[in-house]
């Protein structure tokens, strides 16, 4: 059987990884970007469990949410990540890093992200609402209860299991929207890249070993 080589390029840490028994024959050079693409994944799941809910394929359509709210807070906890370990090193950000960067509650990461750049580099933006956050703790640890109120001091509700079955896919557009705005506001801040081009990197990491792509997709 023909082996090849194959490259896989990490888009956020241009990390490369090779295998030189890959199936097939040739050179396939890989840049791929967990992150960025989880934050497809959402936009193709709430539209598939919009396309589900229409057709009354109600089985279909709890499959899609649930995967939706998975993809969505994905994303969210690792660009967090990554905006905080570019900050990291700031003298000014100090006083706002958390503890431990990789022990932290995603919310103190948002926060603290959210106070520096509110304090120190002007961003505007409210900070976005996390409600369905907790529906994805639900969904991570079905066991578990979170507790809920709609305002401070308000009367307290558990979140079980049964609550993500509720979740309109109307909630989903309106996080979704809130969260983007957000995301897309703190990436051109700090600055930092949001959705790497993982097919230019590819192309470009090609050339840069002397030879031109003859066939490049985003993969």
């Amino acid at each position: 059987m023909a082996l090849g080589t194959q490259v896989i390029i990490d888009a956020r840490t241009r990390q490369v990884r090779a295998s030189l028994d890959a199936p097939g024959s040739g050179t396939s050079i890989f840049a791929v970007d967990l992150i960025g693409d989880t934050w497809q994944d959402f936009s193709y799941f709430t539209e598939k469990a919009r396309a589900a809910e229409r057709a009354k394929e109600f089985e279909k359509r709890n499959r899609f949410v649930r995967a939706a709210i998975a993809s969505m807070f994905s994303h969210l906890d690792g660009l967090v990540s990554k905006v905080v370990s570019a900050l990291w090193n700031e003298t000014a950000f100090f006083p706002y890093r958390p503890k431990n960067a990789n022990f932290c509650a995603l919310k103190s990461k948002i926060v603290a992200i959210h106070d520096f750049l509110r304090n120190h580099r002007g961003l505007a933006l409210p900070m976005p609402d996390m409600n369905l956050k907790l529906l994805r703790d639900v969904l991570n640890h079905p066991s578990v209860s979170k507790p809920f109120s709609e305002a401070p001091g308000g009367e307290v509700i558990l979140l079980e299991g049964p609550d993500v079955y509720g979740v309109a896919i109307e909630d989903l557009d309106a996080s979704g929207l809130e969260l983007d705005r957000w995301l897309n506001a703190i990436c051109l801040t700090v600055p930092y890249e949001r959705f790497p081009d993982t097919k230019r990197l590819a192309e470009d990491f090609a050339r840069a070993l002397g030879s031109e792509p003859n066939s490049t997709q985003r993969f």
